[in-house]
């Protein structure tokens, strides 16, 4: 189905027919066909989609019914289909493309026959390459996604301090450590807090925490069967998982001798009962916080303890990587974070790291601070989009943002600096 041309678009075909000497008959072919010299007359890099890859690609030729795109590093898979995407004068075109004919990095795709999705941008977006950000997650959710008001009421009640300090835009990492010590002694004094390293002492724990993130707990180590018994709690685990891995690699009688050789281990330290639950960055366990009772205690770790360690790990995980995404980005001021495009309704930013790009999937509510001449804007903003590229064989994540709030007189400087930008014209 045919969509309709804007203003806009017809001063574009004015402008194209005066360049290439090409008559327009009314067929949206033509009107597509000039898209195209527009792009390759600017040199515009937009996106190609192909086999689930996003690539970065330009216009090489024009020819009567093809367009020939330069796809750097594009190897070829079993799909004939693609999908392009670009913006021309404030509208957004997506097309599914039909791929006629591969040369190395020179893709042949034929014309559309009619506009398929076509879209006008209320706002004016300027394409940026001397514009940097920094940022900080703003709390949503500790677990990241929907906002689920049980979970994060029960939490916060348990939690109050520990909540006061996770919200801030620089959470203190020495004051947090000890709010969690002060939290885990209402459970038990014996603990560990655990920080992994190449070669350590526990390779046990780092294989069962790469099957799954639950907690592990033993709730009474003097019984063999509690090791690798099943547990249906959604926050707790015993080794089960591993022991199945184990059972299928060596066998039954061996994957035995295994836990108690581990059990006797645990008894000969006087171990009665523990909890260890996963420290996370960027969702990737990095470490682990370990209470439990030895025989000179004379009391056993309860499913509530357990459920409350776990719980108290996993905002104290939500709070460690803010800190580690503020310092990242903060240490490396105006270089880490790149701007793609911006306006003044959102803008399109550009990271390298594939887990922090992942987390922010979840965690989608940042605060973002921009210079632009004297002054740094600080706007808030969602995430609702996002994009994996691949230029120069390095991968790259985009995100989009959407803004939500700022600072008083921040969009006026903001809209001023596009308005310079973009000729005087801030939206159409």
């Amino acid at each position: 189905m045919a969509v309709g041309r804007s203003n806009s678009m017809q001063d574009l075909i004015n402008l194209m027919e005066k360049t290439y000497g090409e008559t327009i008959i009314g067929s949206d072919i033509n009107l597509i066909k000039h898209l195209f010299h527009y792009l390759k007359f600017e040199s515009i890099e937009f996106r190609f989609e192909y086999e689930d890859q996003m690539m970065t690609v330009i216009v090489h030729d024009v020819l009567q019914d093809f367009v020939e795109l330069n796809v750097l590093g594009f190897e070829e898979g079993t799909s004939r289909r693609a999908k392009i995407k670009f913006e021309v004068v404030n509208v957004l075109y997506q097309f599914e493309v039909i791929i006629e004919d591969i040369r190395s990095s020179i893709v042949k795709i034929k014309i559309p026959s009619e506009l398929q999705a076509a879209e006008m941008r209320n706002y004016r977006r300027v394409l940026v390459d001397d514009l940097f950000m920094d940022f900080v997650i703003l709390f949503k959710s500790f677990r990241g996604g929907i906002y689920v008001t049980g979970d994060n009421i029960h939490a916060e009640r348990q939690f109050t301090h520990l909540f006061r300090e996770i919200k801030k835009d620089n959470p203190d990492l020495k004051l947090m450590n000890l709010i969690l010590t002060d939290y885990i002694f209402n459970v038990s004094q014996e603990y560990d807090i655990v920080i992994y390293k190449p070669g350590d002492e526990h390779e046990i724990l780092k294989e069962v925490f790469a099957i799954n993130h639950k907690s592990i707990f033993i709730e009474d180590c003097a019984i063999l069967e509690n090791y690798y018994s099943e547990s249906k709690n959604n926050n707790l685990m015993t080794y089960r998982d591993l022991y199945l891995k184990k059972v299928e690699k060596d066998g039954d009688y061996k994957a035995q001798k295994f836990f108690e050789k581990l059990q006797k281990s645990e008894l000969r330290n006087f171990m009665v009962s523990y909890i260890i639950s996963p420290l996370t960055l960027f969702d990737q366990v990095i470490g682990h916080i370990k209470v439990y009772t030895t025989a000179m205690d004379k009391h056993m770790l309860t499913l509530y303890h357990a459920e409350y360690i776990h719980e108290m790990t996993e905002i104290a995980s939500y709070g460690f990587t803010k800190i580690s995404i503020r310092g990242n980005n903060f240490n490396t001021l105006y270089t880490n974070t790149k701007i793609i495009d911006i306006s003044i309704s959102g803008l399109l930013f550009e990271i390298t790291d594939e887990n922090l790009f992942n987390y922010l999937i979840k965690h989608n509510t940042i605060k973002m601070y921009i210079p632009i001449g004297k002054k740094t804007l600080t706007l808030s903003g969602e995430i609702i989009r996002y994009f994996r590229i691949e230029e120069n064989f390095e991968k790259l994540y985009r995100l989009g943002i959407t803004f939500i709030s700022s600072n008083p007189d921040d969009m006026n400087v903001l809209e001023s600096y596009i308005y310079e930008r973009r000729g005087n014209i801030l939206s159409e």
